[in-house]
């Protein structure tokens, strides 16, 4: 069994205001593909656990009657409290984490979680949400993943250049060794393992300070890690990618992918 990366609810304190703006939007035809999978119609009551700065909950809110937003990070949840501010009105803010669930929180048709699951401890989060989740309902873990080929030649040194200064982090380090278990296996093993894997696959255009943002909103590369060499590393990121820019933007291919998980 994977060992939880050890809990830090301030883990994303400095990365909080970069995240918006640096990680990719899930596709709107994904959030619609997984509703419609999911049955939702409005009446139904939603989680969105480690919901970040809310791209999830207020993507959903129209397709549920109430949802709970839940994070450990004040920043963050006041951001997502700021982006849900009057186009999802039917969505609440909680300060908390996974290991705050309980049966109290009442039922749900579907708990989403987006590039977050992996900071858990994934099999008593699963197990907490067994006991929230209804008997036809679905956790849904989100992610994007960005495919580089001869489309995109500057994603792979990009990719490379991160990786020089977020190595030694020691949570990075315990994702990307061989005894990490991939989420599909730790859902296998629990209650939610009839597994469904959806993807939208989109050409976009993305900005250099997109890109600069993206590394800013990543734990791995926080301030608070790198101290001055996160200027460096900026620096260096913004050289490399303006090489391939035209006014300011590249091109490059982003796989919104949903796995659902019901029982």
């Amino acid at each position: 069994m994977t060992t939880p990366i050890p809990f830090i609810p301030d883990r994303f304190r400095n990365n909080a205001a970069h995240y918006l703006a640096g990680r990719p939007a899930y596709a709107p035809r994904l959030i619609r593909r997984v509703a419609e999978a999911c049955r939702l119609d409005g009446t139904q009551r939603l989680l969105d656990l480690g919901c970040g700065p809310g791209q999830l909950s207020v993507a959903f809110s129209s397709w549920v009657d109430t949802g709970v937003a839940l994070d450990p990070e004040p920043a963050m949840l006041s951001i997502a409290a700021d982006l849900g501010l009057g186009i999802a009105p039917n969505i609440e803010y909680r300060l908390g984490s996974s290991y705050d669930l309980s049966p109290e929180w009442g039922r749900f048709q579907l708990a989403v979680i987006g590039r977050a699951f992996h900071w858990m401890d994934r099999p008593d989060t699963l197990a907490r949400l067994d006991q929230l989740i209804d008997p036809q309902g679905a956790v849904v873990l989100f992610g994007t993943t960005h495919p580089a080929d001869a489309s995109t030649p500057w994603l792979a040194d990009y990719r490379a250049l991160l990786e020089e200064y977020a190595q030694t982090d020691p949570a990075r380090e315990q994702r990307k060794s061989e005894s990490w278990e991939s989420h599909d296996s730790v859902l296998l093993k629990s209650p939610f393992a009839a597994l469904e894997r959806v993807s939208i696959i989109e050409k976009r255009r993305v900005a250099v300070d997109s890109l600069t943002a993206r590394a800013q909103s990543m734990s791995s590369l926080s301030r608070e890690r790198l101290g001055a060499r996160l200027d460096e590393l900026l620096d260096r990121a913004r050289r490399l990618l303006e090489t391939h820019a035209v006014d300011g933007w590249l091109d490059e291919r982003v796989e919104s992918v949903a796995l659902i998980a019901r029982r």
